[in-house]
């Protein structure tokens, strides 16, 4: 076993390289440290206990009493999880692929190594979109394909071993080493020939026939994505602080257009999700503690479907001015949420699902919360113009209808947000609103000139006063407190929300109509995709207030803003990282997102693509000549015709000489006895050997013709007759000869223009 090729040298490195590939891409997929560092080190010991001749199989009673433990264990966690439970098959898919390299004893147990890992995979594969992962599987099957081909080797080897019982030190080294080198170079050509035709075929699979929605065979069996925001959330709370900061994800991908013209960045963009206008104060009239809260809809719901745009304004008049479109890519949230600028006007799902929109604040909701990635387009004209709120009585708890947007209030929500009296006081002093609140006459929730002057006052004084910080390791001195008050009297500090939730209580309590946005706010642009790239650290939340003139103005009192939008990263780790985050959203919509839909929006691109080619190609050979007369150059255009009717004959001449000399090629290839190689090699010999063939022609003319029983080599040595000057001139072409046809020397043009001076001295030399 010591000199056995494939045993050794190739096919267990290839081995022990796929599954260590196929345990990274299942460690990557599961998100599973811990596991992946387990079965590395049980790979590692194997392989060095192989490596040093010290292995020895585990015993079958073993081997078995292990896996039958392992299988009722995941049967337990199977029944327990239900259909979702592939992360434990898979951990019991490593656990064998362990079991089987440390009890491996014959070839049956290298295949089951590699079709356990090739399940593995799919595991992984059924789980994950990650771009890393794409990478990863793609090498892996190459790796597999290479692997299985060894495998085969390796057992035809052993069957002819051990049918023909030849012992190891019979063999002779030098034939060992050129079976090594031709079994090689074989083995790499077959692998790249196969893996080409395996590419075509799939790629022609891809786009030829679509994956479904997910939701299918396999769609029970996916693992949940990611579906944590950590600075955006449904309600709003102050017991815990958002760790923003702390995550970088992507959250959305947002492509803009303005009035039909691409945005190349530069001002951020603001994205809302939903409004909050509703404060629980300590909780006492119902709802909890110290938390934001939203008035709660009756939805009418409405189905969406892909590609076809859906009018949302009811019965506003749209307001005239700018259109700025957005297609959103959004990832998995867990919440309903649909984020996009204010004034909405139309919207359209690349792949159905149900929204509905609330008309009182424009927020746009799915139906279910979101547990994949939505795409989605939408028109908005960045003016949010209120509607018409419903008026009703808290006592009956029924539900005002008729249109999107009707709701209810619910019996556990005051009707108004619970204010401290202590936060009326803060706001009506002279720095925080000003001196237009005396002037003020407006009755409390009616708009009044002067609303924007007060509003911009107070966000000035949060501004200017207060410090952002997500730092707030010692508010425990504050618990049971009112949390906007200890943020306006003590605090002096916090996040947006804080800022947000303060302004908007002291606006309402002067009497202004305002609320509370949370949605994402963000100006990082990615030039490569020309997308702003939404992450979940750009989570922020901001204020709305109701002008006379019936539109919400937003105002952002939150101070030092840039902590989070500040640091963005420049030079060259910024493009790598815009670059990256190209390739992966490449990847989730182009490949991980890819359906029928996609099949059919890429086939008539095709056809338009094609219909335009061919009518702009007509049009401008059918006005060349006009041009051409245009600037003067009448001669050329007459002579037009005949130069390219001249083109079209050097083209077919061109593709005529092309086939010639290949012909030709071939005909020498037999002549000087290369017919048994492949083609391309043929060919490249037949041109490198030329010299030889020309020699043999010219001895041919001189009735001198060599017999086919003799090679080359014994043809010269019966050439003695011949001058001595042409007798070694032969000697040396056919010298060369062998070089190049068995030892593999290179001919440059050069050197084949010199031979073929040298074939003519010969040719001038001989005799008749």
């Amino acid at each position: 076993m010591r000199h056995s090729l494939y045993d050794i040298h190739q096919f267990r490195p290839a081995l022990y390289t796929l599954l260590t590939l196929g345990l990274c891409g299942f460690a990557l997929a599961a998100q599973t440290p811990g596991m992946w560092v387990l079965a590395m080190v049980g790979i590692g010991i194997n392989a060095w206990l192989v490596w040093t001749d010290r292995f020895r199989p585990l015993p079958r009673f073993v081997a078995n009493v292990i896996t039958l433990a392992a299988f009722a264990y995941v049967t337990l966690q199977v029944r327990q999880l239900g259909p979702r439970s592939v992360l434990v098959i898979g951990q019991f898919l490593v656990l064998l692929q362990l079991i089987k390299l440390y009890e491996q004893r014959a070839n049956r147990d290298y295949a089951q190594l590699i079709v356990l890992s090739l399940l593995l995979m799919v595991a992984a594969a059924i789980n994950t979109a990650s771009l890393l992962f794409g990478l990863m599987f793609i090498a892996y099957l190459f790796l597999s394909l290479y692997c299985c081909l060894l495998f085969h080797l390796k057992v035809e080897t052993d069957q002819a071993r051990a049918a023909i019982a030849t012992p190891d030190e019979r063999l002779h080294p030098g034939t060992l080493r050129q079976d090594q080198r031709n079994l090689s170079q074989s083995m790499r050509r077959l692998t790249a020939f196969v893996s080409l035709v395996s590419v075509v075929m799939a790629i022609g699979v891809f786009v030829l026939f679509p994956r479904g929605t997910g939701a299918g065979l396999l769609g029970p069996l996916q693992f949940r994505q990611s579906e944590t925001l950590t600075g955006f959330s449904d309600q709003v709370g102050f017991q815990n602080v958002a760790k923003i900061t702390q995550n970088d994800e992507v959250a959305a991908h947002v492509k803009l257009w303005k009035n039909d013209v691409p945005v190349q960045g530069g001002e951020p963009i603001l994205l809302r999700g939903l409004t909050l206008d509703i404060y629980n104060g300590d909780g006492t009239d119902g709802g909890g503690a110290w938390q934001w809260s939203r008035v709660r809809e009756q939805p009418r719901s409405f189905e969406l479907r892909s590609g076809e745009p859906a009018e949302l304004t009811g019965q506003n008049p749209i307001p005239e001015g700018d259109r700025w479109r957005q297609e959103v890519t959004l990832q998995p949230t867990g919440t309903q949420a649909l984020f996009a600028m204010p004034g909405i006007i139309s919207y359209r799902p690349f792949r159905g699902h149900t929204v509905y929109l609330t008309r009182w604040d424009q927020s746009l909701r799915s139906y279910e919360p979101i547990r994949q990635t939505v795409q989605y387009e939408v028109i908005s004209t960045g003016v949010l113009t209120a509607s018409p709120r419903p008026v009703m009585s808290l006592e009956d708890g029924g539900g005002v209808t008729g249109g999107i947007g009707g709701y209810f209030r619910s019996r556990k929500l005051p009707g108004s947000s619970v204010i401290d009296p202590r936060i009326d006081q803060y706001a009506r002093r002279p720095d925080v609103a000003g001196p237009e609140l005396a002037q003020r006459n407006a009755p409390a929730g009616e708009s009044s000139p002067l609303d924007e002057t007060i509003a911009a006052n107070i966000e000035n004084h949060l501004r200017t006063t207060f410090a952002y910080t997500l730092d707030l390791t010692d508010a425990k001195r504050i618990e049971g407190q009112d949390p906007m008050v200890a943020f306006l009297y003590d605090l002096k500090r916090g996040h947006c929300e804080y800022f947000a939730g303060a302004m908007t209580l002291m606006c309402q309590t002067l009497g202004l109509q305002a609320r509370m946005v949370v949605g994402f706010k963000s100006d990082e642009f990615n030039p490569l995709v020309n997308q702003f790239v939404v992450r979940q650290a750009h989570a922020h939340a901001w204020v709305e207030v109701l002008m006379p003139n019936g539109t919400w103005k937003t105002f952002d009192p939150t101070s030092g803003r840039d902590p989070r939008q500040g640091q963005r990263q420049t030079g060259l780790l910024s493009r790598m990282k815009h670059l990256v985050e190209y390739l992966e959203y490449t990847w989730a919509t182009k490949v991980v997102a890819y359906d029928g839909d996609s099949r059919d929006n890429v086939t008539d691109n095709l056809e338009q693509s094609i219909v335009n080619t061919a009518n702009n190609s007509q049009a401008i050979f059918g006005k060349l000549p006009e041009y051409l007369e245009a600037a003067g150059l009448w001669l050329a255009s007459k002579f037009l015709g005949p130069l390219i009717g001249l083109m079209i004959l050097v083209m077919f001449g061109a593709i005529g000489w092309f086939v010639f000399e290949r012909w030709r090629l071939r005909r020498r290839a037999v002549r000087i006895g290369l017919d048994a190689l492949p083609q391309s090699e043929q060919l490249r010999l037949a041109r490198q050997l030329g010299f030889y063939d020309d020699l043999i022609r010219l001895l041919e003319r001189r009735q001198i013709v060599r017999p086919k029983h003799l090679t080359p080599k014994e043809f010269s040595d019966t050439l003695s007759f011949l001058p001595a000057e042409v007798y070694d001139a032969v000697r040396r072409l056919t010298h060369l000869f062998y070089r190049i046809r068995f030892g593999g020397a290179e001919l440059t043009p050069g050197r084949r223009d010199m031979l073929g001076m040298v074939i003519e001295r010969l040719d001038r030399t001989m005799p008749p």
